[in-house]
């Protein structure tokens, strides 16, 4: 239903990712098998259908690798791309889905149509041609999507955002209790170190940095 809906743009094999994706967007957090709740998640189909979203081409890399061998015949989807989208949306609830009247007319109200009627009279006027029978389009042969989880990237993401921002606050933290204490960083003679303790925290720097005044600083 999503496929035949979707605006008659670009080659079948995006569309059909495209439909099934958007299909698979309105399945996450549905329980309700109730036909009140197939009835509201047919209507998210039909609206995210009717006007996409360009973020869904974004990754539509495991859609695409799931498609069947065989798409539905171009016939169809080209003459219903000339009709315009709530006819669309009726043709495909009439003749696709096999709704009564009445039942297209309470969806296209669902989708915010005025007046359904002359979109239901214009849908049942238009005249396809008949899909070749040797390329119906089996449903039921796709293949199963396999997505990447999202989550470890996302914690990836947080930890170090945390890390970062631990260091920084860390940072600023020593550098106002330094500034608050009078601190400073100073330079002893060469030979300093051979007089007084022999501890490492009088230990001579070492290093081809030993000089630089910007890294002490």
């Amino acid at each position: 239903m999503a496929y035949f809906v979707l605006p008659g743009r670009g080659k079948r094999v995006y569309r059909l990712a495209i439909a099934r994706r958007i299909v698979d967007s309105t399945a996450r957090g549905t329980r309700d098998r109730s036909a009140a709740g197939h009835a509201r998640r047919r209507t998210r189909v039909l609206r995210r259908a009717l006007r996409p979203s360009r973020r869904l081409q974004i990754g539509l890399g495991p859609w695409l690798r799931a498609l069947p061998a065989r798409l539905p015949d171009p016939a169809l989807t080209a003459a219903l791309s000339r009709l315009d989208p709530h006819v669309r949306v009726a043709y495909v609830l009439r003749n696709v889905e096999g709704m009564p009247r009445y039942a297209v007319r309470d969806q296209l109200i669902e989708l915010r149509v005025r007046d359904p009627w002359p979109v239901i009279r214009a849908a049942e006027a238009v005249e396809v041609p008949e899909p070749r029978r040797a390329d119906r389009f089996e449903p039921e042969l796709l293949r199963p999507v396999r997505t990447r989880s999202v989550l470890p990237l996302a914690a990836a993401v947080f930890l170090t955002a945390a890390l970062v921002g631990a260091l920084l606050l860390t940072e600023r933290e020593g550098a106002r209790e330094a500034s608050a204490r009078g601190l400073g960083l100073v330079a002893a003679a060469p030979d300093a170190w051979t007089r007084g303790a022999r501890s490492l925290d009088v230990w001579p720097a070492r290093g081809e940095l030993d000089g630089d005044r910007a890294f002490r600083g």
